[in-house]
Parts: C-alpha cells; sequence; structure tokens
C-alpha cells in the first residue's frame, strides 16, 4: 500500500491583509502537491483555519459512516465555510466575517498546523503560544 504523501504545511509567516481582505498565500504552501482550492472555516481558538480541498474531500467521504446526528454538524459546519481561491498572484480573500470574531484586520501570522494552516492576530497568537519547542520536547511527550 502507499503512502498517503500531501503537501504539508509547516512554518510561520507574517504577511497584511490588503484593502479588498486578501492575503498572500506563502510561496513555500503553493504549487506542486500544494492545492489551489482552500476552504476557510471558523474556529473557536481565536483564529481561522484553513484548509485544502482534498481534507474536505476526504470528510464528504467519511460522512456514510457518520450517525445522522454527526451528519448533521457536519452538514451545518459546511454552511459556514468560505471557498478560496488562490489568484495568479498567490492570494485568498477572506471575507470579513472570519476575520472579524478572529480579531484580525491587517497583519495576520499564517501558521502551519501539517493538514492545514491558521490565521492569527499577531498578539493573539503570541498569548498562547509557548517560547520554544523543540524536536525533543515533543519527542518526549509523543514516547518516541
Amino acid at each position: 500500500m502507499q503512502p498517503d504523501l500531501r503537501a504539508s504545511y509547516t512554518d510561520t509567516f507574517e504577511h497584511a491583509f490588503d484593502e479588498k481582505g486578501r492575503i498572500t498565500i506563502p510561496s513555500e504552501w503553493r504549487g506542486g502537491a500544494y492545492e489551489v482550492r482552500l476552504f476557510v472555516l471558523p474556529a473557536k481558538d481565536g483564529c481561522i483555519k484553513v484548509y485544502p480541498e482534498s481534507w474536505l474531500g476526504r470528510l464528504q467521504a467519511g460522512m456514510k459512516e457518520l450517525e445522522p446526528a454527526q451528519r448533521e454538524q457536519v452538514r451545518q459546519l459546511v454552511g459556514t465555510v468560505q471557498a478560496a481561491l488562490i489568484d495568479a498572484q498567490g492570494r485568498i480573500l477572506l471575507k470579513e466575517k472570519f476575520r472579524k470574531p478572529a480579531g484580525i484586520e491587517r497583519e495576520a501570522v499564517l501558521v502551519g498546523r501539517l493538514d492545514h494552516f491558521a490565521i492569527y492576530n499577531p498578539a493573539a497568537l503570541r498569548a498562547i503560544t509557548p517560547q520554544t519547542t523543540t524536536l525533543e520536547d515533543v519527542a518526549d511527550a509523543l514516547g518516541i
């Protein structure tokens, strides 16, 4: 069986929204194995989460395995999702309905989360981010 290889969102980048509500996606997250159609979702933890189209496809494929109440919950979530296409300049448009609750006005930090990335208000991110996390910290926590 072939491993499920996908582009991973890693690293942290600082970018600003333009006057139309567009933000540049880092060049490291574009081209090659990265997808150009993304989905923007609201998040409880004070950020905006952005997933590639394939993630939503996997969610859709798994719907038949869910209980009716779980399917309804997914349907409700999908009704709040914004599709975003990366334009020729490498930007996506994010509606104000996502930016405002996250406290994001102009400046933002994009943080890779492996299968997706999150967009934060810089001050909010500083308040929740530990000073440093090392490979050893993570390996110890995972017991590897």
